[in-house]
C-alpha cells in the first residue's frame, strides 16, 4: 500500500461533486481529509490518498477528468532555520510529533513524513519560522 498527500482545488461546478465517496467507492482508496475549506463558491482539500500505486493514479487521472486541479504535495510544513530560536513551542503542540528536539544539538528537528499539515506548529511558533507550503 502506498500512501501520497494531494491539493484538491474544486471550482464553483465541481464543489458539489461527492468525489471522496466516488474515491473510496468505485477506486477503493482510502481518502483521510487533512484540511479543507470549502464552500459553494469553491475550495480546496488537503487528503491522504492510500491504496495501490494504480488505484491512486486512476483516481488521480478521474479527480482530473472531473476538473478538480490536483497537486502532490511532498512537503507541507517549511521551517526556517535561521529564524528558529529552538524554543520548543512547536513540540510541545504537534498532534504527532513531527517536530523532536535533538539531544546533542537541542536543535528542533523536523520530521516531514509525520506531519498532517493541521497548522498548530504555524501559530504557536513566536518567531515565525514556521510557514504552510500549501495554505488550505
Amino acid at each position: 500500500m502506498t500512501t501520497k498527500k494531494f491539493l484538491l482545488t474544486f471550482t464553483p461546478e465541481n464543489v458539489s461533486e461527492p468525489v471522496t465517496y466516488r474515491l473510496v467507492k468505485e477506486f477503493d482508496i482510502m481518502v483521510n481529509i487533512l484540511r479543507a475549506e470549502v464552500d459553494e463558491a469553491g475550495g480546496r482539500l488537503m487528503v491522504a490518498l492510500e491504496g495501490s500505486g494504480m488505484q491512486i493514479d486512476r483516481a488521480v487521472k478521474y479527480l482530473e477528468d472531473s476538473h478538480v486541479q490536483v497537486q502532490e504535495l511532498k512537503e507541507f510544513i517549511r521551517k526556517d532555520d535561521a529564524r528558529c530560536t529552538n524554543c520548543g513551542a512547536c513540540i510541545s503542540i504537534c498532534p504527532v510529533k513531527a517536530f523532536q528536539m535533538e539531544a546533542r544539538t537541542w536543535k528542533v528537528a523536523f520530521l516531514n513524513e509525520k506531519c498532517i499539515a493541521c497548522g498548530m506548529c504555524v501559530d504557536a511558533c513566536p518567531p515565525g519560522a514556521i510557514r504552510l507550503r500549501a495554505q488550505v
